[in-house]
């Protein structure tokens, strides 16, 4: 007879599962945690650039969020493995929790994840719609009003996924990172920043100087505000990383912080667009070299 599930006192499925393997914390979870800061980060500076800055910023959104989209699916399959099992994913879905971050995280970044999907979908039906076929023409506003709304809830889910660290961050549960204080503050000014950079070297394909031009002066305040972050989590990450790390490994990673991402970068800004999107190049090197570094702490000593 088959055992009943999801009864008090019985087995649930989740639990007869076989136990998850151990992820791979010195690539995979770099790369799930990288993908997911620079989504919702420049999910957010999308959405702040769309409702709060200039016209042409709105030119640029279709293709903004089409890029969030095709970042957010690489690191959902990323998350999945991440987990070390498919039926883990499936299971964070099945209830909300808000006392479990796995849940709350889990479902932030679906939720983004659906409307950013929608929002696409909803405007590139609308845009093939009106250039090939008069069948939608009536309907035109009221897609654009969806894809108006989607944006908007993408943007507010985008908010809650950049201040978690929790499943996209798995290894916060292990020696060094979890004692890491600074870590959230940390990942939003470093997501943010990435996000501009993104923005800016999409801006920059797309031939859009005058919007590459308005990001330098958010650029220069994230710039100082992720080496300031980038310090105070180093101070709780430091003792763990001279146990995990050698001298010279601890001292390039800080040197490609505050030389490399502070110091050039924040030059760069100062020589025109170009100059910016330089800045945005090497804010996504040395925040790939920052999350290697973070989770390094993690290894066994």
């Amino acid at each position: 007879m088959k055992e009943k599930t999801w009864v008090s006192g019985s087995l649930s499925p989740y639990q007869l599962h076989d136990i998850t393997h151990r992820p791979d914390w010195e690539n995979l979870i770099v790369w799930d945690a990288y993908l997911n800061n620079m989504t919702s980060g420049f999910m957010v500076i999308t959405g702040l650039a769309w409702m709060a800055g200039p016209g042409y910023f709105t030119a640029l959104l279709p293709w903004a969020i089409t890029v969030a989209l095709a970042i957010v699916v690489v690191d959902l399959i990323l998350l999945i493995f991440d987990l070390g099992d498919p039926f883990r994913f499936t299971n964070a879905m099945r209830v909300m929790r808000f006392t479990s971050p796995l849940s709350v995280g889990v479902w932030g970044l679906a939720s983004y994840a659906t409307c950013v999907g929608f929002a696409v979908g909803l405007y590139w039906l609308s845009y093939i719609s009106a250039h090939t076929t008069d069948f939608l023409n009536p309907y035109i506003d009221i897609l654009d009003m969806l894809t108006r709304m989607f944006v908007i809830l993408a943007f507010l889910g985008a908010l809650v996924v950049i201040c978690y660290k929790g499943v996209a961050f798995s290894c916060t549960s292990q020696p060094g990172v979890k004692n890491a204080r600074w870590l959230t503050s940390f990942m939003v000014a470093d997501a943010m920043l990435m996000g501009l950079g993104v923005y800016s070297i999409m801006a920059a394909i797309l031939q859009a100087p005058e919007a590459i031009a308005y990001l330098m002066l958010p650029t220069l305040i994230l710039i100082i505000a992720r080496c300031i972050a980038f310090y105070l989590l180093s101070l709780d990450l430091n003792p763990r990383a001279k146990l995990t790390n050698g001298q010279m490994e601890n001292f390039w990673v800080k040197f490609s912080v505050y030389i490399l991402g502070g110091v050039i970068a924040f030059g760069c800004c100062f020589i025109g667009p170009f100059g910016v999107t330089v800045a945005g190049v090497i804010a996504l090197v040395v925040g790939l070299i920052e999350r290697y570094w973070i989770i390094s702490t993690t290894k066994k000593i």
